[in-house]
């Protein structure tokens, strides 16, 4: 089965949501503004992938969690809370990351913090092959011939 990013995007809500609660921290994968409710995670994925035939491909998948926090009343973030996050988040994903039936192995991470805002960012690597099903649909018969006749009507 191929490991679409739906099903990916919905790993990575489960996995946050066993320590960080719904009512407390949303999470999106859509574009935000920075004053929407803070605290929350914000997560792009950046997907690749390196087909070596017709069913089996190697695939890598950035993943960058944003953690944008609250300010205090000066409007100030404290970077210990950033920091404590980016534990947070290695402790939830690391060594292993589960999604659907795999169970991937995650090497290395890295985090930075930009205009007051934590990233997390880490790389799935994986193989991928298509089901019979999948591969029926890509390999579906394509029309070999067209025939088309215009005329003009005066």
């Amino acid at each position: 089965m191929m490991l679409t990013l739906k099903t990916l995007r919905a790993a990575i809500t489960s996995l946050l949501r066993t320590k960080y609660p719904k009512s407390q921290y949303k999470v999106h994968f859509d574009n935000v503004a920075k004053t929407e409710d803070v605290p929350f995670f914000y997560i792009e994925l950046t997907p690749r992938a390196k087909p070596y035939d017709g069913i089996i491909s190697e695939r890598s998948i950035e993943v960058d969690i944003a953690y944008v926090a609250a300010e205090d009343a000066q409007g100030n973030v404290k970077r210990a809370d950033l920091y404590n996050k980016e534990e947070e988040l290695y402790a939830l994903f690391f060594p292993v990351f589960y999604v659907a039936d795999r169970a991937i192995t995650i090497s290395e991470a890295e985090t930075r913090i930009v205009d007051e805002v934590m990233h997390f960012i880490f790389t799935l690597e994986f193989a991928d092959a298509f089901t019979d099903e999948e591969l029926h649909a890509v390999n579906a018969e394509l029309m070999q011939e067209l025939t088309l006749n215009i005329s003009k009507e005066d």
